[in-house]
């Protein structure tokens, strides 16, 4: 078992956002380009957050940045494959919030690629981050049946 599965177990994804594959997605290899992965676990957040806050992110005052980020590659996603991002948060700190996602093969649920990442309240407007507001650290707690907090 790596460090990353002790860090954070196996997790109950409880969001999930179809995603359509486009043809400028495949490279010349016949499938999805790594770099293109990271456009779909964006828009999954993004779905995420909307639907766990109730409304979406800005990005004139309060927001949440991405502070750092890991992929792992499973297997090829294709043109035809049918996919899915699993979005789920997995540890919320006093200004961060944890995050893991799979893409999934939608019919089978086979993992094509995880990620885990870090997001960090920050305000636009002083450009510097800021404490994460009560109200989405309480949504996120409050949408996620398991869930650490990273400091009581």
């Amino acid at each position: 078992m790596s460090s990353k599965d002790q860090e954070f177990p196996a997790h109950v994804f409880l969001h999930f956002a179809p995603v359509q594959i486009r043809f400028n997605d495949i490279d010349i290899m016949g499938h999805v380009n790594n770099s293109v992965f990271q456009h779909y676990f964006d828009y999954a957040r993004l779905q995420y957050f909307r639907h766990v806050l109730g409304r979406h992110l800005t990005w004139e005052k309060e927001t949440l940045i991405l502070a750092s980020i890991c992929v792992d590659y499973h297997c090829p996603v294709h043109i035809n494959d049918r996919i899915e991002v699993a979005t789920g948060t997995v540890m919320v700190g006093n200004k961060s919030i944890h995050m893991v996602q799979e893409v999934r093969e939608t019919e089978s649920g086979n993992i094509m690629a995880s990620s885990r990442c870090v997001l960090v309240a920050f305000d636009a407007a002083s450009n510097c981050s800021i404490p994460l507001p009560g109200e989405w650290r309480q949504s996120v707690i409050s949408f996620e049946k398991e869930i650490r907090l990273k400091y009581g």
